[in-house]
């Protein structure tokens, strides 16, 4: 009984030491990475396109180095001076889904896709990997992150996107943040937009588990017009063009 309590409480201790600060490696800022996935279905590419930085992290600042959930794709970011990893996240990409079409047998594409990651205090180093159904890599990127690079784009503070909360019980640290965007309504079509989200945001607390997690959440709607009116059909060749700008921070939460 005595080397079992033992047990537990250098087990205990190992994880109190293991655990990690969130204040100590990152600031209370997103990094927005924008990257493209280009290939086909024989070969696939990662490339860098841009890294943004955003006020405030609304993500998780617990179980940091572990992952979520699994995906077919996962970022890892390390500290640079000691090679700690204090950051991971999954992702599923639409270019992964492409790429088992019989299309990218024929072609080449590439895709844009963009992740939120807390805005590290001290140079960080971020690997992109691309997997395949049997989770081996098949395409990855490791790049560098100086948070004190002139060329990370400063984003969210000016021109912000008109919007409205629909629901709002708490920050960012206890609440999850959803962003319900005006895709398909123009300028003169705002007010509409204010009342479908409305009505969506009203309809989704009609239903369990999110009626009784109604105080678990905010719900933004952000008025960001497109040039065009309705969505598009592709079935039928109809097209439409997409919201021209968007410069509101919405952030997404995978505390767990």
């Amino acid at each position: 009984m005595k080397k079992t309590f033992i047990f537990i409480l250098c087990s205990l201790f190992s994880i109190a030491v293991n655990a990690q600060n969130f204040n100590e490696y990152f600031e209370d800022k997103t990094l927005r990475a924008d990257y493209i996935f280009t290939g086909n279905a024989t070969k696939q590419e990662v490339y860098l396109d841009e890294l943004s930085s955003l006020p405030k992290w609304a993500g998780r600042k617990h179980h940091l180095a572990e992952l979520p959930l699994a995906g077919n794709g996962e970022i890892t970011m390390k500290d640079k001076a000691t090679g700690e990893t204090i950051y991971r996240t999954s992702f599923s990409s639409l270019f992964q889904e492409w790429v088992s079409e019989e299309e990218a047998s024929r072609v080449k594409k590439g895709f844009e896709n963009s992740f939120l990651l807390p805005y590290p205090k001290k140079e960080a180093i971020v690997t992109v990997s691309l997997k395949d159904v049997y989770h081996n890599v098949n395409a990855s990127l490791t790049h560098e992150v100086n948070p004190d690079d002139i060329l990370i784009h400063q984003r969210g503070t000016n021109h912000i996107t008109p919007h409205r909360y629909l629901l709002q019980n708490g920050n960012a640290e206890d609440c999850i943040d959803v962003a319900i965007m005006a895709e398909g309504y123009t300028e003169k079509e705002m007010e509409l937009f204010y009342k479908d989200a409305q009505a969506a945001c009203d309809a989704l607390f009609s239903h369990e588990p999110f009626k009784k997690l109604k105080n678990k959440f905010n719900i933004v709607a952000v008025a960001s017009p497109s040039a065009d009116s309705g969505v598009s059909i592709p079935g039928e060749g109809k097209w439409k063009s997409t919201a021209v700008s968007s410069h509101f921070n919405t952030f997404y939460s995978d505390r767990y």
